[in-house]
């Protein structure tokens, strides 16, 4: 017969129950925080690119975990066109209401503005940043016909036989064509740009037609693993967890040489602090999630969270960097 005291198996259920009910509490105890008046209906999120793209599958595993933190939908449109300025026109253009929100990239944040004649937004003075996501670093990936295995010897190749190589890209002023110009002016080649519009760009490359890309790891993921594309460098400023034995160009004799696209969280200039300050929280807790970071593993995708203050100035440096970039590259859009 068990020698315990009553009042102490008391104590012990008691105990018990009020940690369950906590646990029970907490998810509803967090949407509490962030949402007492806002919001009390869905927020519609522009992803300025189509479905299914890599930018998008990002903003949708993201958005998932915020909309419970805010016990409202982040309701994702998809608006492209114009290499992302379609969308980000139309989210600039929005109530400032904080209902309204735009999954930002590298490429409608900082290249647009210098990248095309004619834009219908500024970057800087139509958004009030919120909160900056993640990046996806570019990597160097050569079809396995290409006799070099590090960037060296692609550099002596390239010399070698000036009219050989060349590099796809996805359009003009795109992540990859302003990555193959401006290693073009690093390294001293004249690589020919080839441009395409479309999913023909993978086609060429693996059959060989094309040499070379700079792209995010996500999509190359496959053919990688299929030794289809072998990688020769990846373009963060640290090596891509994924591919731990592969150098960056700063390792490859490149200094400073770093191309990667990111994601940000801005909102229409006038949105309420309130309001700025409720969705910051909720993506910094959606970033620090620890299923969240298991589901982005393996997608070549570095957490990155900064507060508004941080988003603010890169966004400024990255727009600089940009420009002198662009310049080097030619590129231009009407």
């Amino acid at each position: 017969m068990s020698s315990r005291n009553p009042s102490s198996v008391s104590l012990d259920r008691r105990t018990l129950v009020a940690g369950a009910l906590a646990a029970a509490a907490t998810p509803l105890s967090l949407r509490a925080s962030f949402a007492q008046t806002y919001p009390d209906r869905p927020v519609r999120l522009v992803v300025p690119y189509a479905a299914g793209t890599t930018t998008d599958l990002l903003a949708r595993q993201v958005t998932e975990k915020v909309s419970d933190l805010l016990g409202q939908r982040l309701v994702i449109e998809n608006k492209a066109g114009a290499g992302g300025s379609l969308g980000a026109e139309s989210a600039a253009r929005s109530r400032a209401d904080g209902y309204t929100l735009l999954w930002g990239t590298s490429q409608t944040q900082a290249v647009n503005i210098s990248l095309y004649k004619s834009i219908k937004y500024d970057p800087m003075k139509d958004f009030a940043p919120v909160a900056r996501i993640a990046s996806q670093p570019l990597v160097l990936v050569v079809h396995p016909d290409v006799q070099a295995r590090t960037v060296a010897e692609l550099v002596a190749l390239a010399k070698k036989q000036p009219e050989k190589l060349n590099y796809a890209s996805t359009g003009s002023g795109t992540s990859a064509h302003l990555a193959g110009a401006s290693f073009n002016k690093a390294a001293g080649l004249q690589l020919l740009h080839v441009p395409y519009n479309g999913g023909q760009v993978f086609q060429d490359l693996l059959s060989g037609r094309t040499s070379m890309i700079f792209y995010p790891y996500l999509p190359l993921k496959g053919y990688v693993e299929a030794k289809q594309l072998i990688p020769l460098a990846t373009l963060g400023a640290t090596r891509l967890a994924e591919l731990p034995d592969v150098p960056t160009m700063i390792e490859s004799g490149y200094p400073d040489f770093v191309f990667a696209s990111w994601n940000a969280i801005y909102a229409p200039v006038g949105a309420p602090q309130a309001i700025i300050d409720t969705l910051t929280k909720a993506f910094e807790r959606a970033m620090a999630d620890a299923d969240l970071q298991r589901r982005l593993a393996g997608t070549g995708t570095a957490i990155e969270f900064a507060g508004p203050a941080e988003l603010s100035a890169f966004t400024a440096k990255e727009i600089a960097r940009f420009r002198e970039v662009i310049a080097v590259s030619g590129a231009s859009v009407n």
